[in-house]
């Protein structure tokens, strides 16, 4: 579902970032060698499902806000696989089904990939890890996701810029944490840090974060010991 004057669609370099080994796990990450159970119990009820697993490759679609237990990535990652976007009937142009997210030059290698929306399973959180991690979204691409995702659940199109507004705060609390992990700091008390509150804010970082004044608290990020 294109919007008007939207750059439609997009290449690679718009929808992925460069791949940090200090940033967080954040949805949109692509994973390779990631557990997926398949179930096939036949057309009858009382049959023995027959249960497969197989290694592929999978999006992680857990919220931000939901990944993590204080600070900590929590036990259990909810993914969807990703496949080629033409066996999809995905095209080039992003049309097709609305039960993907088109995943542009993923690889490299010049196709067009997808995370299938119909292929969602639950993995534990030591198959998403920065050494098995293959991409990240750029903040346009995760916006992409999450409104595709809508698409997906209730058939309704959210702007884009409505999208980015939502979740701007979220995205610059990772990006605070990348730089937070950069500087060399225990990584699981980032949060706690962003809830203490700021003598020279007035609240706390987290609140801040919401308000807009990402600037604030980056400039208490670099003045913490």
């Amino acid at each position: 579902m294109r919007e008007p004057g939207a750059d439609w669609p997009l290449n690679r370099d718009a929808f992925f970032r460069q791949l940090t080994p200090r940033r967080p796990i954040f949805q949109g990450d692509v994973f390779r060698d990631v557990p997926y159970i398949k179930g096939q119990g036949g057309d009858r009820l009382d049959a023995e499902p027959k249960v497969r697993i197989e290694r592929r490759t999978a999006l992680a679609l857990t919220y931000p806000c939901e990944m993590y237990a204080r600070g900590v990535l929590a036990r259990v990652q909810t993914v969807a696989l990703v496949r080629e976007g033409s066996k999809l009937g995905i095209s080039n142009e992003w049309r097709g089904p609305f039960s993907a997210c088109p995943l542009p030059d993923l690889f490299g290698d010049g196709m067009l990939w997808a995370a299938d929306f119909l292929a969602i399973g639950n993995v534990d959180r030591s198959y998403l890890t920065e050494v098995n991690r293959v991409a990240s979204l750029t903040e346009r691409g995760w916006a992409y996701l999450r409104q595709r995702l809508a698409i997906y659940l209730t058939r309704v199109a959210i702007h884009l810029e409505d999208l980015h507004q939502a979740g701007r705060a979220t995205w610059d609390e990772i990006e605070l944490w990348e730089q937070w992990n950069a500087l060399g700091r225990r990584s699981s008390e980032y949060q706690d840090w962003l809830d203490l509150p700021d003598p020279n804010i007035g609240f706390t970082r987290r609140q801040a974060l919401e308000r807009g004044m990402r600037h604030l608290v980056a400039s208490a990020l670099l003045g913490s010991p």
